[in-house]
Order: structure tokens, then sequence, then C-alpha cells
């Protein structure tokens, strides 16, 4: 017998009946719905409730709400370019002050060697970091299935 909480499996039943689960965590519910009623039921549930769902007929668009969804899509062309601009501004920025500091610090024989080494070390390594999140923000915004869903 597997244990497992059933609140908590809910949620794998939901990427299980999304075919988002891995293969382990897929064959990990098949077992635990071969063995727990409430997870059965909760299956049974779900797929009720993806068939009602799934049914409901949707009103067409009226031309003036066609409109107002075009305009919010120009907003957020917007917003796009103006976070693309603000980010590479600060790329250049960051990357203009970390060339001027290091220049500096090399060519200064005064400056004790930690510094002459450390300070550098820690904005480059601050740097990698910022481009890293940035790339997989970007690279999770363009896969992440729930995006369009509004509220």
């Amino acid at each position: 017998m597997i244990r497992h909480q059933c609140d908590e499996t809910e949620t794998l039943i939901s990427g299980y009946l999304d075919g988002e689960l891995t293969q382990g965590d897929r064959q990990k519910v098949e077992l635990i719905l071969d063995e727990c009623a409430t997870c059965q039921k909760s299956l049974e549930e779900m797929k009720r409730l993806r068939q009602h769902v799934g049914g409901l007929k949707y009103r067409k668009m009226t031309m003036t709400e066609k409109n107002q969804l075009s305009d919010e899509v120009s907003g957020a062309t917007s917003s796009t370019i103006g976070q693309i601009l603000l980010l590479g501004g600060f790329v250049v920025l960051y990357g203009s002050a970390i060339f001027l500091l290091l220049r500096e610090l090399i060519g200064d024989d005064e400056a004790p060697i930690f510094v002459r080494i450390g300070l550098p070390a820690l904005l480059l390594g601050i740097g990698v970091l910022f481009l890293t999140v940035l790339v997989q923000r970007i690279k999770a915004s363009k896969t992440d299935p729930y995006k369009n869903v509004r509220i």
C-alpha cells in the first residue's frame, strides 16, 4: 500500500488528466488510484467537471469587444517593448560600470589584492546570476500553459 495524502494527490490527479506528469508521477498516481477509493472519486469528479466545462457554449464577440481585446494586446506589446528597453539599458549600464571599475582596480597597484580580485568577482557573479535568472524567466514564460488564463 502506498502512503499518501489525498489532498496532495488531488494536485497530481489534475496533472494526470492534463498529461503533464512525469512517467514516475503518472505511475505513482495510477498505483494510488488502484488502492484509494477517495482518490478514485476525486478523479471521477474532475473528469465530470471537465466534461461539463468542455460542453459550454460561448457567445460570439461583438465588434466593440473585439476592438477592446485588440487594444489590450497593443498595450501588452508596448509593455513588452518597454521591458526589453529597460533590461537592455540596465545590462549596458551595469556592464559599462563593471568594465570601468575593473580597469581602475586592476591598474591601481595601491589597492589591496582582495579588493582588486574580490570586488570584480562579486560584481561579475551578480551579473552572471542576473542573466541566468533572466534567461530562465524568458524560457518559462514561453512554455507556461496558463499564461493566457484570465480570471
